[in-house]
């Protein structure tokens, strides 16, 4: 095969395919370079998920207008100018590629205005032709247009998800990069939808804008530092854990990045205080030399090497580890405000947080005067017949069969009937769905919408009813009747069930992911220990246990009952 020299258009096409390969990736490189230009407020707008317009415009430093020609030049860039600066990158955008490759898969405008010069000068690139520099109005700052995002690559395009999964993606971008700024405003429009809006704020109410309102007073703040490396952020506590690792932030010098080891050094902070399968909620800063870390090492610089990962994975472990030492990390009990009442009037006990009993004494003795209280026998020990059985510590049922004495773990068994009940209801068709009364609403992150927009076929198939009721907000109307008949909070599953769809590790066939989500029902519903059962329930379970396959384990594989045989017994006491 000859070998020969390729094209300029084509060079700069493969050049995107590692810069650019969705609407998310233009937006993140074009806030990148807003931010290092100094910008204050940064706007972004797309139309039909950015496959028709983006358009990022800040009010920074601006353009020279005799290097506007420049700025859409490949591996032109006003952030390095040596080889030694690759050893300290300081800047967010640094390669020079980012214009020239957009450029070339789409039709892009850039207009741009120093804060010395009358006017602003604009130059379009068409498919990686570019026009001549001409002066237009503008006002302080740049402005980036991409429009027809991949026209000239029609394969490419077709990667592309739905309007509302694109939208979703940028999103995300969008509140990575303003948790890390938070002395930047940011606003961010689908069309004419207003879908998130930052103003300048310090960075605990910029995290809670992002992460929801809801964990004011739930995260802790953590500061640390070794050999010219300083740790702050925010740290969730283990009440406040979520079924995946999305909420999960990790900022180095500005630049939102995800790094394995940092990520270990957290979890490992909170061995023992979250179950294994759950994940903290965590923002995380680091700040050190440049020289320190290398972030040349991923085309999209979400990925950085450090210079000494083992210094940096000691600070994480230890600062959160000391910060949860602590920390009171009990969950708070907030009681009720309408306290039950006995008795009528000004003669009923009062009991309450701060107050303390209070009875009218001659009141009290005058009601119990004359009363005859019969002599209680001690009572007899209750024989347990065949069918009995008793709770023990409201956690645990102990009964008999032929073979000996079962003991039974009560969430375990239900949530196992709860799940072979499930599993036979949707084999035959939709579940069954129950509408509320007041729909219940809830913070939604960008994931969250796009697993609902994603996956709304599945939400109907298991009776779900919700959808986004706001930028940034989800409202669940109606849940599956089992769900509702056992008093299920529909925000706080539908939010779980939203994060475990967006996991990369949930699985993709529609089969494998109603056994997951039924897995998920059958032990929101399921009888908790801790419960009291009345005779009747406790009967009607240990009825279903027979009626079911698989009773013996719940659905993770967990014994739902123990059995002690009665030969065993009779070694135990002698008797053989």
């Amino acid at each position: 095969m000859t070998i020969r020299k390729l094209p300029t258009v084509l060079i700069n096409q493969i050049a995107a395919g590692e810069v650019v390969d969705r609407p998310a990736s233009i937006v993140k490189e074009l806030i990148e370079n807003a931010i290092d230009a100094g910008s204050t407020r940064i706007d972004i707008q797309l139309l039909h998920g950015g496959k028709d317009l983006i358009r990022v415009s800040d009010n920074g430093s601006g353009i020279a207008s005799e290097e506007l020609e420049l700025a859409v030049t490949p591996h032109a860039t006003s952030k390095i100018t040596e080889e030694a600066d690759l050893a300290a990158i300081a800047s967010l955008g640094f390669r020079g590629e980012a214009l020239a490759s957009i450029g070339s898969i789409s039709q892009l405008l850039l207009r741009s205005r120093q804060e010395i010069a009358e006017s602003g000068t604009q130059i379009e690139v068409d498919g990686g032709d570019l026009t001549m520099p001409k002066p237009v109005g503008a006002s302080v700052g740049t402005t980036v247009e991409v429009k027809r995002l991949f026209f000239n690559t029609p394969a490419r395009r077709k990667f592309l998800k739905s309007d509302g999964a694109e939208t979703t993606r940028v999103r995300e971008v969008v509140q990575r990069l303003a948790a890390s700024h938070h002395d930047v405003a940011f606003t961010f429009r689908s069309g004419d939808a207003l879908l998130l809006e930052y103003p300048q704020a310090t960075s605990k109410e910029r995290i809670l804008s992002i992460f929801g309102r809801e964990l004011d007073g739930e995260l802790i703040e953590i500061d640390g530092s070794v050999e010219g490396i300083h740790l702050w952020g925010l740290v969730g506590k283990p009440s406040v854990a979520r079924p995946t690792s999305r909420h999960i932030r990790v900022h180095v010098n500005g630049r939102t990045i995800s790094d394995s080891s940092i990520t270990h050094a957290l979890k490992e902070a909170f061995r023992g205080l979250i179950e294994p399968k759950r994940w903290p909620t965590a923002a995380l800063f680091l700040e050190m030399d440049p020289a320190l870390v290398d972030v040349n090492v991923h085309p999209q610089k979400s990925e950085v090497r450090f210079r000494d990962k083992d210094s940096i994975w000691r600070l994480v472990n230890k600062t959160i580890t000391n910060a949860l030492l602590s920390q009171d990390i009990v969950p708070a009990y907030h009681p009720s405000e309408q306290l039950p009442s006995f008795g009528s009037g000004s003669h009923q006990a009062s009991f309450g947080p701060t107050s303390t009993p209070s009875f009218d004494i001659e009141q009290a003795r005058n009601a119990v005067s004359g009363i005859e209280l019969p002599t209680q026998a001690t009572p007899l020990p209750t024989i347990l017949g065949p069918d009995a059985v008793m709770q023990v510590q409201k956690c645990f049922l102990v009964t008999q069969d032929e073979q000996g004495i079962l003991i039974i773990d009560q969430h375990a068994l239900h949530e196992r009937i709860m799940f072979e009940e499930l599993s036979k209801r949707i084999a035959e068709g939709n579940l069954e769905s129950q509408r509320m009364l007041v729909p219940d609403s809830f913070e939604a992150d960008s994931g969250q919408l796009e697993a609902l927009l994603t996956h709304a076929g599945l939400f109907e198939k298991l009776g779900i009813d919700a959808s986004a009721s706001g930028p940034a907000s989800i409202s669940v109307y109606a849940l599956p009747t089992l769900l509702v008949s056992r008093n299920v909070n529909g925000a706080t599953f539908i939010r779980e069930l939203l994060d475990s769809l967006g996991n990369s590790d949930f699985p993709s066939s529609e089969e494998e992911a109603l056994s997951e989500i039924l897995d998920m029902m059958s032990c929101k519903a399921a009888i908790k220990a801790g419960d009291y059962l009345n005779p009747r329930e406790l009967a009607d379970l240990l009825r279903k246990r027979k009626e079911i396959e698989r009773g013996s384990n719940c659905p993770h594989g967990r014994p739902t009952s123990l059995r002690l045989s009665i030969e065993e017994l009779e070694k135990r006491f002698g008797r053989r």
